[in-house]
């Protein structure tokens, strides 16, 4: 077997978010290698995968595992201490049913109305206001969506705080870069956010709030595990708030959907007059435009894949950025093009934006599904209902820069409901 290569140095972190989404690719072109070593994260050793080999390594429960994996500052910041992301084995199987059985006929079709029906009412608003940062609307508006879907309640003057938390939370991958303010910023969103739901959990159990059967706040209360146990309050506050993160975190998707309807006045047109293609649509946002650069994991045993030996305990990423733009399982990966979507095969290792895998066993994002169904009725909802311009901004997108977004976040004005009068 040949040695990995190795991006030298004694830690590269500021390399790697000096570069962003691109660093794996330079990386494996300047090195000629598939597979390579960095140091990064305090001089922590990482070898990189890419592709679909690399996805099927990666998501194989035998050889790779998670618990471990994930920097500190990512768990204290983005998913909370004990969260179902930092589980392996018969006690990730165990609480990732309880967030499949989420993902019911009726709770999707639910958010699928809920979102219909949320963008609807807030066209009003947006026709009196001057500029609307789509990025900003609809962090605020998916707060709502993901709110009334788990069954949780705050007052309405809460929400906006609520929702920005949300998006300091959603934005710490940054911090892994940056220094210890952003990451205190964070921290102390999750904290007020995390006291917020666990007294919802507490409230919950003493029969003082009743949520509906079937919600996740109902679901994730009064649930027990493999041996009988309710799941800590706290700890349950941080799996309630992981049912619907995700789904706020889809404003980013939601403005860069609005920048390629601008930028694609075809596939705007075809919004309302293909069969399908709001789906095409919506995975070919999730596929091409810049979300999670990669994912940490750890060895379980030593395997060998693409030529070189990676020994036990090593940690590992997948480059899903590198892997959504591989020309090795994407035609023409660098243009937009819905349309690839028609025959795609389904594979749970090429189409991994939110993870791979499967959903029962892996930690493919449980909430997949439930991004695309707000996406589709939300690129509806800007191609159909409502009309719009877009003044003159910075529509750039710094691949150079973790998590990714438009500068201006997606300015439009002069919105409209599209009414047929004739």
């Amino acid at each position: 077997m040949a040695k990995i290569k190795r991006h030298k140095g004694l830690d590269n972190t500021l390399k790697v978010f000096g570069q962003g989404y691109l660093y794996t690719t330079n990386q494996r072109e300047r090195l000629n290698a598939e597979v390579f070593e960095t140091r990064a994260l305090g001089g922590k050793s990482y070898v990189v995968l890419n592709g679909k080999e690399g996805a099927e390594l990666f998501y194989d429960n035998d050889k790779i595992e998670r618990e471990g994996g994930l920097p500190r500052r990512v768990v204290n910041t983005l998913f909370g201490k004990g969260a179902i992301h930092t589980t392996t084995g018969k006690q990730h199987i165990d609480r990732k049913a309880l967030f499949m059985s989420l993902m019911t006929e009726g709770n999707l079709q639910y958010v699928r109305e809920l979102t219909r029906n949320y963008w609807k009412a807030n066209t009003a608003r947006m026709e009196q206001m001057g500029d609307v940062n789509v990025y900003h609307e609809s962090v605020v508006l998916l707060t709502r969506i993901g709110m009334r879907w788990a069954g949780v309640t705050a007052p309405e003057e809460e929400i906006e705080r609520i929702a920005e938390d949300m998006d300091i939370m959603i934005d710490s991958f940054k911090g892994l870069g940056n220094a210890f303010k952003g990451y205190k910023a964070s921290k102390d969103a999750r904290k007020r956010v995390e006291d917020w739901l666990e007294e919802q959990i507490i409230q919950t159990r003493k029969g003082e709030i009743n949520p509906p059967k079937g919600t996740p706040l109902y679901e994730f209360a009064h649930w027990r595990d493999y041996e009988g146990n309710h799941m800590d309050s706290r700890l349950a506050g941080i799996d309630l708030m992981n049912t619907f993160r995700p789904l706020i975190a889809i404003n980013r998707f939601v403005s860069y959907g609005v920048l390629a309807l601008h930028e694609h006045p075809e596939a705007f047109r075809k919004m309302s007059t293909v069969e399908d293609y709001p789906y095409m649509f919506a995975q070919e946002v999730r596929r091409y435009y810049p979300f999670v650069p990669f994912l940490p994991g750890k060895t379980k045993v030593e395997v060998e894949h693409k030529g070189v030996t990676i020994p036990k305990d090593q940690r590992l990423v997948i480059d899903v950025y590198g892997t959504l733009h591989s020309e090795d399982l994407w035609d023409k990966p660098n243009e937009f093009i819905p349309e690839r979507f028609i025959d795609w095969d389904g594979s749970p290792f090429d189409m991994i934006p939110q993870g791979g895998g499967d959903y029962w066993t892996n930690h493919r994002c449980a909430g997949e599904w439930i991004t695309v169904i707000i996406m589709e009725e939300t690129m509806k909802y800007f191609a159909n209902e409502i009309t719009w311009d877009v003044p003159e901004q910075d529509l750039t997108i710094n691949l150079n820069s973790i998590p990714g977004y438009i500068n201006s976040g997606m300015v439009i004005n002069n919105v409209r409901e599209k009414v047929d009068r004739s």
